[in-house]
């Protein structure tokens, strides 16, 4: 960035609607604010929005240093932000890790057993992020960042039962808002489809056109995962080439995979269908998040495994990688 550059304020981290602009000289920027609460903003480039900063609106001294490296942007000097970004720089050294290892095992020629150690290893470090999340909510479940990290991250990173206990730790102020009304909203309606109830049936559209029952296909296989997942999400697709791969061994035994994608542009779809190499039903309303399936049971992060039998019975909730391989391959000896 240079002398004059226009950067934008904003509190409406939806809409990203500025409340502010600013102008760089000598390299810096700086703005002042009175506030009696604690809130989110970001701040961001506006020529290149990608480059950009959230961080806490709160009382003292913030520092913002933008990066033009995507997440490199660093946030400091009050208490928030502060825990923020210890936060950040863990998970980014995770997720660094993760990508490394799934470059090594999906962009190579590997055997079996190295992809076997690499999927462990991906796990690992999926259960050393939620752990990390988690430490960092408990620590600060009396601020407005505590706070934050229970509404933003979805139940794959801090399941219910965690979030139900962190709940009753927070201020009773904060209790009653409407971030943390929705989430016990959202506890509730997993507990209709948590692991021992039965589904219902519902049909949606194959990529062909036609109408797809899920009791139908269920019904053919000895046990079958309903995957949620979209062509956009990568994690979704790093995991793919393992869910083809457990297929195909376990197809015969008697698994049945359904794939249930929150796509809104069917061509994006059916192309992700086409280079991912899925060979198993897939269905879809085309409505992304608000896909009629996942309001059902409750998605709000993918990927995301519903593992059930052959009447429906949900047996396992949120499996992944070597976890999920597993289980299946236990079930069907």
């Amino acid at each position: 960035m240079e002398d004059g550059d226009t950067l934008y304020l904003t509190s409406d981290m939806q809409t990203g609607i500025p409340s502010d602009t600013l102008v760089v000289k000598d390299g810096k920027f700086t703005f002042e604010s009175e506030t009696d609460s604690v809130y989110l903003a970001m701040v961001y480039y506006a020529a290149r929005n990608e480059i950009n900063a959230p961080f806490f609106v709160e009382p003292g001294t913030i520092t913002i240093s933008l990066s033009e490296t995507v997440g490199m942007s660093r946030v400091g000097g009050t208490k928030c932000n502060n825990e923020w970004q210890k936060l950040n720089d863990s998970v980014m050294a995770i997720g660094k890790e993760i990508n490394h290892i799934a470059e090594h095992i999906y962009g190579n020629t590997v055997s079996e057993e190295e992809q076997k150690k690499g999927m462990e290893k991906i796990d690992k470090l999926n259960k050393r992020f939620s752990d990390i999340v988690v430490n960092a909510a408990e620590e600060n479940i009396d601020n407005e960042f505590g706070y934050f990290l229970l509404v933003y991250y979805p139940e794959e990173v801090i399941n219910n039962a965690t979030r139900a206990r962190l709940i009753e730790k927070l201020p009773d102020a904060m209790k009653q808002r409407p971030g943390i009304q929705d989430i016990k909203k959202s506890i509730e309606a997993s507990a209709k489809t948590s692991e021992g109830s039965t589904i219902n049936d519902f049909s949606q559209a194959t990529p062909e056109g036609s109408q797809l029952s899920i009791m139908e296909e269920i019904r053919k296989n000895k046990i079958t995962i309903i995957d949620f997942w979209a062509s956009w999400c990568g994690p979704c697709r790093q995991e793919m080439p393992i869910m083809v791969e457990m297929y195909d061994k376990f197809k015969d035994s008697g698994l049945g995979i359904v794939g249930i994608s929150l796509d809104q542009d069917k061509d994006d779809w059916m192309m992700a269908i086409d280079r991912l190499g899925i060979k198993w039903p897939q269905m879809s309303d085309l409505k992304g998040w608000d896909n009629a399936a996942a309001q059902q049971f409750n998605i709000t992060g993918i990927p995301h495994t519903i593992v059930v039998d052959n009447t429906g019975k949900i047996l396992r909730r949120g499996l992944r990688g070597e976890a999920l391989q597993e289980y299946i391959a236990e079930y069907l000896k």
